[in-house]
């Protein structure tokens, strides 16, 4: 059965096939005799015609043609196309509009990598894409029409200015705190802006002598002096008053005074400003600084630093650096002869400003105590094409000036050093910063420092008798060190309201002239502070400090490394209503009890809370 069902459909094909090859043949054969039929002969012309037809003849021989072919009606569809007649159109002879639109992406096309275990070359495609395009005549050209400017009327912002305002905030807290602090600002008729705050805090531990309290006043003002020009002032007055309680029984009833640790700061900065820094040609903005500090019965330091930074723009993207810098530092010890140091620098550089990098070279010539030295400066910045990384690098000398109230600042509990050396720090950095997007940024630096003169603190127990007056730190400057810096940064915007910043340091020294540990510096240290503000009326923050501990011993004894340390904080504010707002703060929330210098414990959990009102006017 199923072979004559194949027979069957077999014999139905052919018939098929047969019978379209018989339609062909017919199809042509009416073709033929349909063209010879349709062919008429030619009427005769005129002679007049006879110029005007042979003209038209030559215009139509020199006109472009193009083949358009038009297939007869007639034709059968299955008529193959090589035997079908063609019939040429003639065209216009004006060119038509086209744009070339040139690629400049070129694909790559990659084979599949490891097929039968044979690594795979790339294929690069290094032929341009055309693409054609025909533009319409209307759309190359277009006519702007502005629209007609309809006046409105401009209304002012009924909301004033605050000219004055005033605010008090007062605290309490556990280990007897106290803070009080006023604070003022005024905008006076000239529009001359002044500020004033005044500051007074204390606090006292278990530890009969672990006392410290501080009293201060700041004052700031910007007059104008002019459009452009901006003299800011400020005058300010510090006095802190602190109790070497370290190595002190507390059994001790010898009088405060042979413990105090009393320092009393005065003094006055005045800097020029220029609102136009970008537009103007020259540039001038002197600063001049003038503080006097007082360390009770053991030393006393006057210093002056006028800092002049000039510049001037030319044309293309250049700027002449030519930076002055003046410094003098009078020391007097009570044991010892007084110290002056004088420091003279001069900074002049070149500076080349391109899209993509920033770079600026000169010298730095020095005259320090009439020794005089020539340091290089280079300073690099590029950003890197494409990418959201930019490198800075350099190599420059920084001169400083040792002052008390710096020394102080790193240690509270040092003793009046009998000398105070000039110090230098020769930088080689290496710094990357990446803009990952408007929320996340981050940066790391690299460094090689080169140190003189830099200052350690140790403690010593034969220099000193600290049951009578307390454990002291002695400042020992180090000829010369070499160490390796590394520092780093995140910064995280969650919203406009929640903000996170990080920021760590590692120092690791590799030569150590004189001394043989890095007495009194930390080799890490890691900070990180978040700031939320919740709503209107509620702002919270914290911040958590950790460090590894640093080197130090007691006199002649062995070197050994204090703890490492976490310390954990946090803040409130909360504003009650438009005068009224409660605050409160939390230090060593986690109550760890550390030693950032040796043999001087710190407080536990530290909290102190109140109020602020606001006065304006």
């Amino acid at each position: 059965m199923k072979l004559i069902i194949r027979y069957a459909l077999l014999a139905l094909t052919l018939f098929c096939f047969s019978h379209l090859g018989i339609a062909q043949k017919k199809t042509k054969k009416k073709a033929k005799t349909t063209i010879s039929t349709k062919k008429k002969k030619k009427p005769n012309k005129k002679k007049s015609n006879k110029k005007a037809s042979s003209r038209k003849k030559q215009i139509i021989k020199n006109r472009p043609t193009v083949a358009i072919y038009k297939v007869s009606d007639t034709i059968s569809p299955l008529t193959p196309i090589t035997s079908l007649p063609f019939k040429k159109i003639t065209m216009d002879s004006i060119p038509e509009k086209v744009v070339t639109i040139v690629s400049a992406f070129k694909p790559q096309l990659k084979n599949v990598a490891k097929i039968g275990f044979l690594n795979a070359t790339a294929l690069v495609d290094t032929n341009s894409v055309l693409l054609s395009y025909q533009v319409p005549s209307q759309n190359l050209s277009f006519q702007y029409q502005p629209i007609a400017l309809v006046p409105r009327a401009f209304k002012i912002d009924s909301i004033k200015t605050i000219k004055q305002s005033a605010n008090v905030k007062i605290g309490l807290g556990n280990y007897y705190s106290q803070f009080i602090q006023l604070e003022g600002a005024l905008v006076d008729q000239k529009a001359q802006q002044h500020h004033l705050n005044i500051l007074n805090e204390s606090i006292a531990g278990p530890h009969p002598i672990q006392k410290w309290n501080t009293i201060g006043l700041n004052y700031n003002s910007g007059f104008s002096m002019n459009k452009n020009k901006v003299l800011n002032t400020q005058f300010y007055f510090n006095q802190s008053n602190r109790y070497r309680y370290g190595l002190v029984p507390d059994t001790t009833n010898l009088p405060l005074k042979n413990f105090e640790q009393k320092l009393t700061v005065v003094g006055a900065n005045f800097a020029l400003t220029n609102k136009q820094v970008i537009s103007d040609q020259l540039n001038f903005a002197p600063i001049l600084k003038f503080n006097h500090s007082y360390l009770v019965s053991q030393a006393n330091n006057l210093v002056l630093d006028y800092y002049s930074p000039i510049m001037y723009n030319l044309k293309n993207n250049l700027k002449i650096h030519a930076d002055l810098n003046f410094s003098y530092n009078q020391y007097n010890p009570v044991n010892s002869a007084s110290i002056n140091n004088t420091i003279f620098q001069f900074d002049p550089s070149l500076e080349l400003n391109k899209n993509q990098y920033r770079l600026n070279i000169g010298v730095r010539p020095t005259i320090a105590n009439g020794d005089f030295a020539l340091y290089p400066k280079i300073e690099l910045t590029k950003k890197l094409k494409d990418t959201n990384y930019v490198i800075d690098a350099g190599w420059n000398t920084s001169v400083i000036n040792n002052q008390l109230i710096q020394l102080i600042g790193q240690n509270h509990w040092i003793s009046a050093p009998n000398s105070m050396p000039i110090s230098s720090k020769e930088n080689k950095y290496f710094n990357v910063q990446v803009t990952v997007s408007k929320r996340l940024n981050y940066g790391f630096n690299m460094a090689l420092n080169d140190y003189r003169e830099l200052p350690f603190f140790n403690q010593t127990k034969q220099m000193n008798n600290p049951i009578q007056e307390g454990l002291k730190f002695d400042v020992l400057f180090e000829k010369r060190a070499i160490a390796i810096e590394l520092l780093g940064n995140l910064r995280y915007q969650f919203s406009d309201k929640l903000l996170w910043k990080n920021n760590f340091k590692y120092i690791q020294f590799n030569l150590i002239r004189e001394n043989t540990q890095a007495w009194g510096i930390l080799p890490f240290e890691f900070n990180s502070q978040l700031n939320w503000v919740y709503n209107k009326k509620l702002q919270l923050d914290a911040s958590g400090q950790f460090w590894t501990g640093s080197k130090t011993s007691a006199g002649l004894g062995n070197a050994y490394q204090l703890n490492n340390t976490f310390v954990l904080n946090a803040g409130m504010q909360y504003t009650i209503s438009d005068h009224w707002t409660f605050w409160g703060k939390g230090e060593n929330l986690l109550d760890q009890q550390y030693q950032r210098w040796a043999n001087y414990p710190s407080l536990g959990v530290q909290i102190v809370a109140g109020i602020q009102y606001k006065f304006r006017k």
